[in-house]
């Protein structure tokens, strides 16, 4: 498994499907809220993380929400993360390992967000997802399946961290659960068979 598999032998249709299902949704609402910056009340309507007393009702929250964003900023960060890290662990593991590692580390870093959120607030954005992806090639690294200087993992780790602590509005706890979800999933992966 390594981070320059050639394209043509490793299709990526797990990533397309990612991305595109990320970009019609934040096209979508622009187009609900009329403004390239969504508001908070549109991120509640379709489906927002929420403080923990109101998720009990609508638990589809902690899937939802991945798949929201506030900005187009926010939105175009998130796909360059899925593109450096998802393409080259789903060439490795295959789509099938690569969508459940995404869906599974959303799901961890939107738990681990609102349990560790004693007041109000609003959250969403791909970010747990695909620190998730992150978490999933620094386990197969940490096996020796995948072939990578740790300086790789020093500096991606490193500025999810630095852009964490410098924008007091990214949500570290969602980054946080879903690195640590893909990591202990993706321990668990085979990697896919090499193709001739």
């Amino acid at each position: 498994m390594s981070l320059d598999s050639p394209p043509a032998q490793r299709p990526i249709p797990g990533f397309w499907l990612v991305l595109i299902a990320n970009v019609a949704i934040y096209g979508a609402l622009v187009m609900a809220d009329g403004d390239l910056a969504i508001g908070v009340r549109t991120i509640i309507q379709w489906g927002g993380l929420l403080a923990e007393p109101y998720m009990g009702e609508e638990p589809w929250r902690y899937l939802t929400a991945g798949f929201l964003h506030f900005s187009l900023v926010h939105i175009v960060a998130n796909m360059i993360c899925l593109l450096a890290w998802g393409v080259p662990l789903e060439r490795g593991l295959g789509s099938t390992k690569f969508l459940l590692l995404f869906i599974a580390s959303i799901l961890g870093g939107s738990y681990l967000s609102v349990s560790m959120h004693e007041a109000p607030f609003v959250g969403a954005g791909a970010s747990g997802g695909t620190s998730g992806l992150l978490g999933a090639l620094m386990a197969q690294w940490m096996l020796r399946r995948l072939d990578v200087p740790a300086s790789f993992f020093v500096i991606n780790i490193g500025l999810n961290i630095a852009v964490a602590l410098f924008s007091p509005s990214v949500d570290w706890q969602a980054h946080l659960g879903g690195f640590l979800t893909g990591l202990a999933l993706s321990l668990l992966m085979r990697p896919q068979p090499e193709r001739a």
